[in-house]
């Protein structure tokens, strides 16, 4: 069975939609089940860090002229907020659709064979009453291979991070508010930080003998599995930190992420700091006191989400044929 993955990431994009992506794409390898890519040319240094090889770089993935070129396959995993109906409807032609989809308001249901949906919160009711298999809530989290098997320990600093791209330049704020009475803070800055942000991030970190700064390291899953707090956009760092057991707070720097920071919040398994924007030193030191519901907190993020995932997808798929 081969399967084409579609999707993209950039400044601008993030980099969750192929991180997520090659989640899937290593689980579904173990089903024996091989991974073809289209990508934008943006993705590429993503695409690269993680060891995919191979991948057809389109100007733009979702286009008419993208899809006659699509590579043959037995299906299409597609993730993306760029995409409508219209784009969903003619690739379904061409060959069966899984989507992942945390948006749940552009009636991919209506197209695709499987919805993934990995949202805490996420279920069935958010879809119409469509023939397809939907794939809800955190069971499903796509988290890479790295995380499936990593223990955590509490270490003594913070780690904090704005995803692949901080658009917001958050970490440049809260670098500059740190002070040295504090803990240590590691700032994890993404592979699409434009360089003018990073050199105003390492400025303010200088002369602080308490904070770092780390472009894209490559031992980033071990860094959280050792922080003793981690302040994360409501990204898919954040849904990581939580498969780990860890102390959490979560902003808002998206649109696609509201509401996240609040269902957390109200069960106790995360802080909830609200849009970025509105946060300041004094309630991120608030954030510093947060404790999450252990009960809660425990099982609520399947590390191996991405394997349960690859074998409903396989099994899904495997009727098509």
């Amino acid at each position: 069975m081969k399967s084409l993955f579609v999707t993209n990431a950039g400044p601008g994009i993030g980099g969750g939609h192929l991180s997520r992506c090659f989640a899937l794409s290593r689980a579904l390898s173990l089903l024996g089940v091989d991974s073809r890519w289209v990508l934008n040319a943006a993705a590429r240094p993503q695409a690269a860090a993680l060891g995919i090889s191979g991948a057809s770089y389109l100007s733009d993935p979702f286009s008419d002229e993208s899809l006659s070129a699509w590579p043959r396959a037995d299906f299409a995993v597609v993730d993306s907020y760029i995409p409508g109906g219209d784009f969903y409807a003619r690739a379904s032609e061409r060959m069966p659709l899984a989507v992942v989809d945390d948006l749940h308001d552009r009636g991919v249901e209506r197209f695709a064979d499987i919805v993934i949906n990995y949202g805490v919160g996420a279920s069935r009711n958010l879809y119409g009453d469509e023939d397809c298999e939907f794939l809800t809530g955190p069971r499903y989290a796509l988290l890479r291979e790295e995380y499936w098997r990593l223990r955590p320990k509490d270490g003594d600093y913070v780690l904090f991070t704005a995803g692949a791209s901080d658009v917001l330049n958050c970490s440049a704020d809260i670098s500059g508010w740190w002070s040295g009475g504090m803990k240590r803070l590691i700032v994890v800055l993404g592979p699409f930080v434009a360089e003018e942000a990073k050199l105003r991030v390492l400025r303010e970190v200088s002369e602080k003998r308490n904070a770092e700064v780390l472009t894209a390291p490559d031992n980033f899953a071990s860094l959280l599995a050792r922080a003793g707090f981690i302040i994360s956009s409501a990204s898919v760092t954040a849904y990581e930190a939580l498969a780990l057991g860890k102390k959490l707070a979560v902003f808002t720097a998206a649109a696609n992420q509201r509401g996240f920071g609040e269902i957390l919040s109200g069960i106790g398994a995360a802080y909830n700091l609200g849009d970025w924007p509105d946060v300041n030193m004094g309630s991120i030191s608030e954030a510093l006191k947060f404790s999450p519901d252990g009960d809660t907190l425990r099982g609520l993020v399947n590390k191996r989400g991405a394997c349960a995932c690859a074998e409903a997808v396989v099994r899904r798929m495997g009727e098509k044929l």
